[in-house]
């Protein structure tokens, strides 16, 4: 009888081992998938971001074909008609890329020929790929493709307008007196191209944004469930050794063996003195204390804030249970970190108490900001990216009524940048660009934006009286006429800047951006290297 009561006792044990070996296991797939998603996650934003980066550099290529090729029908300098070219290889080189890509078998190093033709990083390319054929037909990576496919029609119309201009310098047809039509073709082109930047812009964007909440909600739905998971079993597990006290008459001992199995920190308080009368292993590993010394510590003294100590204390007196909730703790030596739990009020040992199955979340925090980060900021610089600073720009606008609130939008370009590229190369240029990004913030207040918009394009928001904003576009312009000594060359550069008001010069946030970057192309008109506010009568010239 004892002897089969001995083995129903070992039977029962393996089993329990089994039992704990899978439940193990299983959290450590949990884990190990979580981890990859996170770098898939991370890989998927960052070509998001690669796709915000080269619409900039579309825009811009865009602009300077419009702007070099109807410089050249009125001087007909050469010099425009290379710049020109540039652009539109640019604009090619992203083209080639997508029609690649669409085909059902496409050749990837085509494809990637393209990309780096466009402008794109070599590093970025291979990402933007693999979202394009992942993405090509959902949500708003569909659309943005729509809109850029759409793009072609008016970049072939004016490719064939600038043979025509072409051909008439050429022939000598072509002077003051014949050249408006040319020019007014342009300007409707230019016109109808400018919407589809801002809402591929504006796309981009949202998908970005969206992308960024599923793979967080994906991301902490799975840490939910682990820790459900973790918490439900902890449970089983206390019921199981209240049933083995009852039955041996050691019940707390074997409650504190079978909860050393848990893949997590399980803690158990007092009620009303808020003393832990119990920590598994990985409990005391997460806070850095002893075993011996639980009975003199206090539960208040682990939260960071006494207000998240109040809450949890008012949902077990209220529900007697918490479950989820994202709190920031800290350990024996003070070093903060987050954590999610959840709590169950129970008996222990014949007192009230809470048990409580938490879990670090430091890793995920970091990876959020992270996300976040990529998402919405220039690598290249840190400064904010155009989807940020468009987000800003319409939470603004939201915000303020024409009549009683001002503020300006600086559009700004280097001068000549191509020239430092070509000559000194990219890494020169790059370091610039960061050079320039750092002067620019050093020249603002802390309030104002300051983001990249692609290239050698800044942008900058200042919420000001029209006389601040003037110091600030001048110390500014100061601050970019100082040497730059990169890689022991000493470069001089200046910047030409636009300069559009709300509500004087739009209530829109297209109309705002349309007349800043006018004004800029004005300065430039002007010699570069000055400062120009936008008025219909710049409007006038600039078309």
């Amino acid at each position: 009888m004892i002897q089969s009561l001995h083995l129903g006792t070992e039977k029962r044990a393996d089993r329990k081992s089994r039992r704990l070996i899978i439940i193990a296991w299983l959290f450590v797939t949990i884990t190990v998938f979580t981890l990859a998603f996170t770098y898939y996650s991370i890989a998927l934003l960052s070509a998001g971001r690669a796709y915000v980066g080269g619409e900039g550099l579309w825009s811009k290529a865009q602009k300077d074909m419009v702007y070099s090729i109807a410089r050249y029908a009125r001087y007909h300098d050469e010099s425009y008609y290379r710049s020109y070219l540039d652009s539109l290889a640019i604009c090619h080189g992203d083209r080639l890329a997508r029609l690649e890509l669409e085909k059902e078998n496409p050749n990837l190093q085509v494809a990637f020929a393209g990309f780096l033709q466009g402008g794109n990083h070599p590093d970025d390319i291979n990402g933007m790929i693999r979202l394009f054929r992942n993405f090509r037909h959902t949500g708003e990576i569909g659309r943005a493709i729509d809109i850029w496919t759409r793009a072609d029609d008016d970049i072939d119309e004016l490719t064939s307008v600038a043979e025509r201009i072409r051909a008439a310098v050429q022939t000598g047809v072509l002077d003051d007196t014949t050249d408006l039509p040319y020019l007014q073709k342009i300007y409707q082109i230019n016109q109808h191209l400018r919407p589809m930047e801002d809402e591929f812009s504006y796309t981009l964007g949202a998908a970005a944004r969206k992308t960024q909440a599923l793979l967080l909600i994906i991301m902490f739905a799975v840490v939910s469930v682990l820790l459900v998971g973790a918490f439900m079993f902890s449970q089983r597990l206390l019921r199981q050794s209240e049933s083995i006290q009852r039955a041996l008459r050691d019940g707390e001992n074997q409650l504190r063996s079978l909860l050393q199995f848990a893949p997590l920190p399980i803690v158990i308080v007092h009620m009303t003195e808020e003393t832990i009368l119990y920590a598994n292993d990985r409990a005391l590993q997460q806070f850095k204390v002893a075993a011996d010394s639980l009975s003199h510590l206090q539960v208040s003294n682990f939260y960071v804030r006494s207000a998240d100590r109040d809450q949890l204390l008012a949902a077990m007196h209220g529900e007697g249970s918490l479950r989820d909730w994202e709190v920031q703790l800290r350990d024996a030596n003070g070093t903060p970190f987050w954590a999610l739990f959840s709590s169950q009020r129970i008996f222990y040992n014949g007192q009230d108490c809470v048990l409580t199955a938490l879990s670090n979340i430091d890793e995920h925090k970091r990876t959020e900001q992270k996300l976040h980060h990529r998402a919405f900021h220039d690598e290249l610089t840190g400064l904010p990216n155009r989807a940020m600073f468009m987000d800003s720009l319409s939470n603004l606008l939201a915000r303020c009524t024409p009549g009683k609130d001002i503020f300006a939008i600086l559009f700004i370009d280097l001068d000549r940048f191509k020239i430092i590229n070509d000559e000194l190369g990219h890494e020169v240029g790059d370091k610039l660009l960061q050079e320039v990004a750092a002067r620019l913030k050093a020249s603002v207040q802390h309030e104002d934006i300051v983001a990249r918009l692609g290239g050698d394009e800044f942008v900058v928001l200042i919420e000001a009286s029209a006389d601040s904003v003037a110091r600030t576009a001048q110390d500014i312009l100061k601050a970019m006429k100082l040497d730059y000594i990169l890689d022991e060359n000493v470069i001089n550069v200046t910047t030409s800047i636009g300069i559009s008001f709300f509500p004087k010069d739009g209530i829109s946030l297209a109309e705002l951006i349309k007349s800043a970057d006018i004004a800029m192309y004005y300065a430039k008109d002007q010699g570069r290297n000055n400062i120009q506010y936008f008025h219909d009568a710049v409007r006038t010239r600039v078309q």
